[in-house]
């Protein structure tokens, strides 16, 4: 090529490459003035907002944004482990108890009314009023009565003149006889006269031993009339509270009549005859400790003591049962005659010692099981100590469980041994600490592992194991059995 045409085609590269720059120039000018536009729009679209639209664009824009966290962390927490419910273990008392239900009745009780039949003519008590020994409560029309102790008396009168009259023929019949013995012997009279003179002296002596039983009699038919006058008038035998009132004056009230109890009256002091069943009646002894609840008083617990324990069963639904009975406490004489009640025996307590839920001991169960980060040494003695706590809770004194303590964040398990147990919770006798932290349970639902299935499986072992330490049968028959 001619060096004229090199030349000449040289500044026209140049050229094009120069127009190239400059196009590119002008495009991203064209796109920073297109941004800008964009900006300035958006700036006078929310200057020309008024004050109300622009709260609610900010809040819309604080939602999205608190909407992108929460699914943010959703996604990247949900392989991760849920946190734990856990229960500080602390110092308390436990008792283990035997329940029982039963029916509060006075110490002392008496149904009274008139031997005799006769009209009442005084009635001094009302249902509820307080009494005291010897008060008069009701009295009969005493005429009729009256007047047959007059006639026994009377009677018993004549019998003792008789007796002394018949006592005198006696001893005068008996020295007749003496002395018509001594003339006999002598010759003096004859055997007839003798006899005779026997015969009367015999006589004599059976007359006055008719005497003598007459008289006992006509004493006993005075002591009679006696009390049938003194049954007319009806006398409180204690102290003591009227528990009710058959009757009321004019009518007539007796033994005959068509409701022989015209009143009762109770002794205020009370008692609990409780029922229990035959598989518990074993741990039952006197003197021991009992606590009770009434549906009246929900928020009060009574105490007592067990006074007696009656050997004869009675059968309920088919069920043996025993009766103990059991002193009641109530300073406050707030408890009445009837009342059903639920009592609990304390067969055992303990005070100041450190206790567990029993969801600790069935959870660290659940956990000891499917735990495969353990070591091998730890995984054996949690099985072993997993059976042990999945065998019946009434009687767990000085066996080994295995309970999870959360640590920095973390469970770990822990062989503990357990002691008394309540239903509820547990007695540790060794393995914790007080203030430790236990596991009973997890409060959120993990799909990538069972720790939600655990907490379910130990609030459901709990709940039967509560059941089964309840006394046998789990309590005693319906109130008043």
């Amino acid at each position: 090529m001619p060096m004229s045409e090199s030349m000449n085609v040289q500044p026209e590269t140049e050229q094009v490459k120069l127009e190239e720059d400059q196009f590119q120039v002008q495009s991203d000018h064209a796109q920073l003035d297109a941004q800008n536009v964009k900006k300035a729009l958006i700036k006078n679209r929310i200057h020309g907002m008024s004050g109300k639209k622009k709260i609610l664009s900010l809040l819309g824009v604080v939602l999205v944004l608190a909407a992108a966290w929460y699914g943010w962390s959703k996604w990247s927490g949900t392989s991760k482990s849920s946190d734990y419910l856990t229960a500080t273990v602390a110092k308390g008392t436990i008792s283990d108890t035997i329940e029982a239900t039963g029916t509060l009745e006075a110490v002392k009780s008496s149904d009274m009314g008139f031997k005799s039949d006769n009209t009442i003519t005084a009635l001094n008590v009302n249902p509820g009023d307080h009494v005291k020994q010897g008060q008069i409560l009701a009295q009969q029309d005493p005429t009729t009565l009256q007047s047959s102790l007059q006639q026994a008396q009377s009677s018993l009168e004549q019998d003792r003149y008789n007796v002394q009259a018949a006592s005198l023929t006696y001893e005068t019949n008996q020295q007749t006889l003496e002395q018509q013995q001594q003339l006999y012997d002598a010759g003096a009279v004859s055997k007839e006269d003798l006899k005779t003179a026997t015969n009367t002296a015999t006589k004599s002596e059976w007359d006055l031993a008719t005497a003598k039983s007459k008289l006992v009699n006509d004493q006993a038919k005075v002591s009679q009339a006696q009390s049938d006058l003194e049954g007319a008038t009806l006398i409180a035998p204690f102290d003591g509270i009227i528990g009710a009132v058959n009757g009321q004056v004019g009518q007539i009230n007796g033994i005959n009549s068509s409701s022989s109890t015209l009143l009762t009256i109770m002794s205020e002091d009370l008692q609990l005859s409780a029922l229990v069943n035959e598989a518990d009646i074993g741990r039952i002894k006197v003197d021991q400790d009992v606590e009770f609840t009434t549906s009246t008083y929900t928020d009060k617990t009574f105490k007592g003591k067990v006074l007696r324990i009656t050997p004869q069963a009675k059968t309920v639904s088919s069920v043996q049962y025993y009766p103990v009975l059991i002193s009641v406490e109530d300073p406050d004489k707030q408890l009445l005659s009837g009342m059903s009640v639920s009592a609990n025996i304390i067969v055992s307590r303990k005070t100041d010692v450190l206790t567990v839920p029993m969801m600790a001991v069935s959870y660290g169960q659940t956990y000891s099981t499917t735990n495969t980060q353990s070591t091998s040494s730890t995984q054996t003695s949690t099985q072993t100590a997993a059976k042990s706590s999945s065998s019946s809770t009434t009687n767990q004194a000085g066996k080994q469980a295995v309970v999870a303590v959360l640590q920095n964040g973390k469970p770990a398990a822990r062989t503990v041994v357990l002691g008394l147990s309540d239903g509820s919770k547990y007695e540790i006798t060794s393995g914790l600490n007080e203030g430790d932290k236990v596991i009973v349970g997890t409060n959120t639902v993990d799909t990538s592992s069972s720790t939600s299935t655990s907490s379910s499986s130990s609030s459901k072992s709990s709940s039967s194991s509560k059941n089964q330490n309840q006394g046998g049968m789990g309590g005693g028959p319906p109130p008043g059995m």
